[in-house]
């Protein structure tokens, strides 16, 4: 979540709505936000590891009914909260806002409850298929699913092609959703760390190396950077594989040593965790209006702003979320 915070806060300079393209800053950015691809991603890798398992006494009547309950309720009124938003902060008009709905991103980041939703959608069938699948079919299945959502995303950087609706969101997706799964049930060995930082390293490197040189060949911020950056883009795929497979190992590892300094981080990591889905919700409309009243600096100091609202906006959306858990009708929303 906190990955997720720090995408937005610093993006806006990698497009250089607030730098210059080359300037230190932008560089600054470049690298922050190059290594923090993998955020939705991973998002996307553990919803598929915690909710693939087969379960016996869980039918998809009751499953859709648990699941509803977590994210239908958000998307709806968060859909229509940020539209009304994005009305009265940028006029947004009536007749875009029906096109912003019905594509699945009335925000710049709701496109993820439309995501989950879909593929909450078809979990029940994914878990026949992962029961009565053997391992290797599995990953021939998975490889194949990333493989179509990476030349997806590659077609629509072709000008006129491509698009997608709030219903087939999730679709290019479906391929981390599965590796999610089968990671986390698979033994992590004793190499994991090195394989993990080895992919994680080679991803994020690709990343920056990759941008750079879209940005150089066409002297702007396009469509090609745009891919490169893309969270089904190959350079960030194995970016997001490497980041689930060092932070898995390194929880593992952890609980392994335990002691009260582990148990204690434990306990804090799962009152942070119970607030991030809320966190990720209003995150947004609390960053852009930091920066609408605070501004911002020109030259160097803009990536040092990004950070600052980067942190105010993690602050004031953990305290958001914690009120709002304790109030009966908002409590659903987040």
């Amino acid at each position: 979540m906190g990955a997720v915070v720090l995408v937005h806060s610093y993006s806006p300079l990698v497009s250089t709505l607030h730098t210059d393209l080359g300037s230190q800053a932008w560089w600054g950015a470049h690298l922050v936000d190059s290594a923090l691809r993998w955020c939705v991603p991973v998002f996307v890798m553990i919803s598929g590891g915690l909710l693939l398992r087969p379960r016996e006494n869980e039918d998809a009547a009751t499953f859709y009914r648990k699941r509803w309950a977590r994210i239908g309720v958000p998307l709806i009124v968060w859909t229509i909260a940020y539209l009304i938003w994005e009305r009265w902060r940028d006029g947004l008009t009536v007749s875009d806002a029906v096109v912003a709905a019905f594509s699945g991103t009335p925000s710049i980041h709701l496109y993820f409850l439309y995501v989950i939703a879909g593929l909450y959608l078809l979990t029940p069938f994914l878990r026949t298929v992962v029961t009565h699948t053997s391992r290797p079919g599995l990953w021939w299945f998975t490889g194949a699913a990333l493989g179509l959502g990476t030349v997806d995303q590659l077609l629509a950087v072709v000008d006129g092609v491509g698009g997608t609706t709030a219903v087939t969101q999730f679709l290019p997706f479906l391929g981390y959703y599965l590796l999610g799964w089968l990671l986390m049930t698979s033994d992590p060995g004793p190499r994991a760390l090195k394989y993990g930082a080895a992919t994680f390293t080679l991803g994020t490197v690709a990343t920056i190396l990759g941008g750079w040189v879209a940005v150089a060949t066409t002297g702007e911020w396009g469509p090609g950077a745009e891919y490169v950056y893309d969270f089904l883009s190959p350079m960030v795929v194995l970016s997001s594989v490497g980041a689930f497979l060092l932070l898995r190992t390194v929880a593992l590892r952890l609980a392994a040593v335990g002691g009260p300094v582990v148990r204690g981080a434990g306990r804090v990591v799962g009152v942070l965790s119970g607030l991030s889905f809320g966190v990720y919700l209003v995150h947004v409309m609390v960053l852009n209006t930091l920066r609408d009243i605070g501004g911002t600096p020109d030259g160097g100091a803009v990536f040092f702003a990004a950070g600052g609202y980067a942190a105010v906006t993690a602050f004031i959306s953990l305290l958001l979320v914690a009120v709002a858990r304790r109030i009966p009708f908002l409590r659903a929303t987040v």
